[in-house]
């Protein structure tokens, strides 16, 4: 099965576009630093594993630091019949605003 490919920049208007879900693929660790809003984290590994719990009906945008594990995670959910589409370049290509915690 094939995926789209679309430059990180576009990102929050591909999920507004297509009433997509943004899927962040880097573990836990770095997701909770920061990560673009409106983002959930699904790590490489679990969906590797077959840990996968995406709604089936709606597209999946990934990222990832880099784009190779995200290439690698659209690889994996377009052969299981998702919808999906990888963003190129990776975080470090993002140039909006990230969510990142509070300080308190």
């Amino acid at each position: 099965m094939k995926f789209q490919n679309t430059n990180i920049r576009n990102i929050l208007n591909e999920a507004l576009n297509y009433g997509g879900i943004i899927v962040d693929v880097r573990n836990r660790e770095d997701f909770a630093v920061s990560h673009v809003p409106m983002a959930i984290n699904l790590p490489l590994e679990d969906i590797q594993q077959g840990n996968i719990s995406l709604p089936r009906g709606k597209v999946v945008i990934l990222y990832c630091e880099n784009g190779g594990k995200s290439a690698m995670a659209a690889r994996i959910l377009s052969e299981k019949g998702y919808k999906v589409i990888n963003t190129v370049g990776g975080l470090k290509e993002y140039k909006g605003a990230l969510t990142r915690p509070t300080k308190g």
